[in-house]
């Protein structure tokens, strides 16, 4: 049996358990392998052929996850993008992988397929090559990159992280995250894989989540940082049936992280990346806060080699059943991006004497300031532990003398004279930041990750000086 014919399979369980659920929604694995079912002869009537690569939108939800059983019955691919669909960055990602087809839904009636006219030459290599999903990621200067995922990817990573997490059949996995990314969407493949149940909202809303958590008896839960954070000022308390609440995406804070662990939440960190199909990496239950950075082991037959040390942090390298085929271009070659199948990442860390890796912050991130290596995301957990803060953001503006100078984006009520003084007695002088900002919420990316780009933005736009330390930015 070829991998697609056992992703095929797995999406295509139609067994009796119940499948999903979204709101007044309820399908069992029946029912959504009779409408992929029927979905896929209308794609294939309107010309969709094994090998090609349809664009579609992350919203109406259901939709999707019809789409994605639909496409592996077919051998085809899916590139999903969050709404409004069209935009220019959609269109370069779509010219960029040569993706054939854009979806139209059309509401219970279906939809229809769109030639993009990007997708014109024939796309050679082996079926196993073939992508099951091109997903958005960004380099490291932003520019829009493709990443393409084989059937044999989704399957091993959906294995390893169902053996990891113990999700079976009958445990209920509550998505909240955007489907666009590989985090959100392997939600789905994990559930199918294991005959649970996938809980979808279509964006996150704490006090909802909350609901749904105990109403629905969520098994598992996956959530970034600043959802958690949010969360946490909605209920304290875990509800008794959840198992495992998945944090990933950013580095979770020492503050942030005793927090939910004295209330009893059942935190598992992990590590992963759109490059290796999700988790490559995750923590037994936390029952005491890490060493900064620390995740734990990596999961089995995931190999990941760096010669970092935690005072001197090295970028990290990945091979395994679960990283890409390689970055899409117009041909769709698998290998680029790659070295011998080795991923080199630009995550910064070191592997303990264990075994487990530990994340310090990103090689294009890492600032020289007066001569010296700083990591922004080791001055935001430390700053983590001052009273009257709920999130931070530290961004670097140029100094003519120092190289750069960071500014603290926060949201909390501390007073920004109250900060800086904290910061002084806690903070060596070249971590130290020369402004701080209160933001009545840090701006986030559609992931729940802080949108770095538009908090400097803000602060340069409000007119950023070291002798004005106490401006509020409201967003």
């Amino acid at each position: 049996m070829s991998q697609w014919e056992s992703l095929n399979r797995v999406l295509g369980r139609g067994d009796q358990g119940t499948a999903l659920i979204a709101g007044p929604v309820r399908w069992d694995y029946v029912e959504l392998a009779a409408r992929a079912s029927r979905r896929a002869q209308r794609l294939s009537a309107q010309g969709l052929v094994a090998g090609q690569v349809v664009w579609v939108s992350e919203a109406p939800v259901l939709d999707l996850l019809v789409m994605q059983s639909a496409l592996a019955a077919l051998d085809c691919g899916l590139l999903p993008v969050s709404p409004p669909l069209g935009t220019d960055r959609d269109q370069a990602l779509a010219r960029l992988a040569g993706v054939e087809w854009r979806w139209q839904p059309r509401g219970e009636a279906g939809g229809d397929l769109i030639p993009t006219g990007f997708g014109a030459a024939p796309h050679p290599g082996p079926e196993e090559a073939r992508p099951a999903l091109v997903i958005q990621t960004s380099g490291s200067g932003g520019a829009p990159k493709a990443v393409m995922l084989t059937a044999a990817n989704v399957l091993a990573s959906a294995a390893l992280a169902n053996q990891q997490l113990g999700l079976t059949a009958g445990d209920c996995w509550l998505s909240c995250l955007p489907r666009s990314h590989v985090g959100g969407l392997m939600i789905g493949y994990r559930c199918a894989l294991a005959g649970a149940s996938l809980v979808l909202h279509e964006r996150f809303d704490a006090a909802i989540l909350a609901d749904d958590l105990e109403r629905q008896g969520v098994t598992h839960l996956s959530l970034v940082p600043p959802m958690l954070a949010r969360l946490l000022a909605v209920t304290e308390q875990p509800p008794p049936g959840l198992r495992v609440l998945l944090v990933g995406g950013q580095a979770l804070s020492g503050a942030l992280a005793s927090r939910a662990i004295a209330a009893g939440w059942p935190l598992y960190l992990s590590y992963g990346m759109t490059e290796t199909c999700s988790l490559v990496a995750a923590s037994p239950r936390l029952r005491a806060v890490p060493a900064l950075g620390l995740v734990g082991p990596a999961l089995p037959g995931i190999e990941i080699r760096c010669a970092g040390t935690p005072v001197s942090p090295r970028r990290i390298a990945i091979r395994g059943p679960v990283v890409m085929a390689g970055y899409a271009e117009a041909g769709r070659r698998p290998g680029i991006g790659l070295d011998d199948g080795w991923f080199l990442t630009n995550d910064l860390g070191y592997l303990t004497a264990q075994g487990e890796v530990a994340v310090l912050g990103r090689a294009d991130e890492v600032l020289v300031i007066g001569g010296e290596a700083v990591l922004p995301a080791r001055v935001e957990d430390q700053m983590m532990a001052a009273p009257g803060l709920e999130a931070v953001v530290v961004v670097a503006l140029d100094d003519p003398v120092w190289g750069y100078r960071l500014v603290a984006a926060y949201a909390g009520s501390a007073s920004p004279d109250v900060l800086e003084g904290w910061c002084r007695e806690h903070l060596v002088d070249r971590e130290r930041p020369r402004a701080y900002r209160r933001f009545t919420r840090l701006p986030t990316t559609p992931s729940g990750k802080p949108e770095r780009s538009k908090i400097k933005a803000l602060i340069l736009g409000a007119g950023e000086s070291a002798h004005c330390s106490a401006l509020e930015v409201g967003t």
